[in-house]
């Protein structure tokens, strides 16, 4: 009989379809065990990990392992999303990476200092998109607790 595998849950803050399509198809394409959702904005993500309105039910919207925050060029929002995170006792510790097609050296900067675990540029190419969730599961990997399990 198969041990129970704790699936990766990742929460997906991005504003645009068609990005949120790309990522999911590479996810589905690398057959790691991933339980994708997505939010639109970074207050979403924090009704979402603060449990609140329409995230309240943790069967439907469980808790992410770790988030993936697109930052575009306004910045605002996703840096009050990694301030918020920092100042919660519940998830100042939950990995963030940062998602970006902009690699801007003071974008990465502020956001590692806001408290973001990595930065990873968005490809270019849609191959390149399963290797951006294949970095994301290793990231994952490493800070996932001993002895729990994930297949893949």
């Amino acid at each position: 009989m198969a041990a129970f595998v704790k699936p990766l849950d990742i929460l997906l803050v991005h504003d645009d379809r068609n990005d949120c399509s790309r990522f999911e198809v590479a996810v589905d394409a690398t057959d790691l065990n991933i339980v994708l959702q997505t939010v639109s904005d970074s207050e979403q993500a924090i009704d979402h990990l603060a449990g609140r309105g329409v995230y309240a039910d943790r069967l439907m919207h469980p808790t992410p392992d770790l988030v993936v925050l697109d930052m575009d060029i306004r910045l605002a929002g996703e840096l009050a999303f990694l301030v918020w995170r920092r100042g919660s006792v519940a998830f100042s510790s939950l990995p963030v990476v940062i998602f970006s097609e902009f690699a801007h050296s003071g974008t990465m900067e502020t956001a590692l200092a806001k408290g973001a675990s990595t930065f990873l540029v968005k490809p270019l190419e849609s191959d390149g998109w399963e290797k951006v969730v294949r970095q994301i599961w290793d990231l994952a990997m490493e800070r996932r607790e001993p002895g729990v399990s994930v297949g893949g």
